[in-house]
């Protein structure tokens, strides 16, 4: 009985090493290869969810009066992940199937703080956009009362 126990634990554990190692890797772009052009470097680190790149990129295009690219970036970098991290648990004890585990992430992320901000200002003066209070306070609170971002 304790043999079996112990038998579950390590293949547990293992599969939490794995699922952790894993679950940053789906889907993502590799950009160790772009070396010889800095935006598209920095863009490639948007696209893979780095919310410091999604803002410069929004700034950037923000500074420039393209606001609709902006608006795209800043929302990215804005948002919070409260995303569920997902371990599979495989068989035991006879069973024909195993389970995925849904687990909320221990710290989730609520959002680049200066890109909440410039939302805010880009809709409460309707720079380059409908004004929207209500959007404009949305991001202005998420900015101020959300305790961790940048």
């Amino acid at each position: 009985m304790i043999g079996e126990v112990m038998h579950f634990t390590i293949k547990f554990l293992i599969l939490i090493v794995v699922s952790i190692t894993l679950s940053g890797c789906a889907g993502l772009y590799n950009c160790s290869r772009i070396t010889d052009n800095p935006a598209a470097f920095q863009e490639c680190q948007a696209k893979n969810g780095n919310s410091n790149a999604q803002y410069e990129l929004g700034l950037a295009a923000y500074e420039i009066g393209n606001i609709e690219t902006a608006i795209k970036w800043l929302k990215k970098a804005a948002s919070p992940d409260t995303a569920l991290s997902h371990i599979y648990m495989p068989p035991v004890g006879g069973q024909k199937y195993g389970s995925v585990l849904s687990l909320p992430k221990s710290n989730p992320y609520p959002g680049h703080k200066e890109a909440q901000l410039l939302l805010s200002k880009i809709y409460a003066e309707g720079d380059g956009v409908e004004r929207d209070y209500k959007k404009a306070e949305r991001y202005f609170k998420m900015a101020t009362t959300s305790r961790g971002n940048r």
